[in-house]
């Protein structure tokens, strides 16, 4: 009887591991983002989302944004806009969709996010406050692709920014992430 228990929850753990590793960010992601290849120069974005503009990011980086209303992980939320970071190597770097910011587009997202790659790995928050004005969820497994789900919230604590965004270069949001750990913890005695 235990070795038929026994092979049953082998057979159920081995599940449940294909399942979170079928969605895979490398996977989903190794050929790139949102219709666009890795390889993708500017000129490229350009031609496949017209009329947006190009600025920097927050770190100097050069970055094209334009409004882009398409379904995201095959959820009810739409993106509002989507923005592309150009690499070191003059390519597409990074993708971001900017949702709406509200709360269930916030919890949507997350918790579609950890259905398609398991539970998130790492995490960076905004310290110098008592409530984060930030708050970035990380998946880092596959690097060199890197998943941040982030939110920026006003001082009671709502999103007024929530983005999905995607990277094919592996410093690019995970610098300065806090790793993070799922696993139960014994209570000290």
């Amino acid at each position: 009887m235990r070795a038929i228990a026994g092979s049953i929850l082998a057979a159920t753990l081995t599940l449940v591991a294909s399942a979170a590793s079928a969605g895979a960010v490398a996977d989903l992601y190794r050929g790139g983002a949102f219709g666009l290849p890795w390889s993708a120069s500017p000129a490229a974005i350009e031609a496949k989302y017209p009329g947006g503009k190009w600025s920097n990011d927050e770190a100097g980086r050069r970055m094209y944004c334009a409004a882009s209303r398409q379904p995201l992980l095959k959820l009810p939320h739409q993106t509002r806009e989507l923005c592309f970071i150009i690499g070191t190597d003059g390519t597409l770097a990074a993708a971001a969709a900017r949702m709406e910011p509200s709360l269930p587009a916030l919890l949507a997202v997350v918790n579609r996010s950890r259905t398609n790659f398991g539970d998130f790995d790492a995490v960076k928050r905004d310290q110098n406050a008592i409530q984060s004005a930030s708050t970035a969820m990380l998946w880092t497994k596959d690097r060199p692709y890197i998943v941040q789900v982030k939110s920026i919230n006003d001082t009671d604590g709502a999103p007024k920014e929530v983005t999905f965004a995607v990277a094919d270069e592996q410093n690019l949001y995970s610098e300065g992430a806090a790793s993070v750990s799922h696993r139960p913890t014994t209570a000290s005695r």
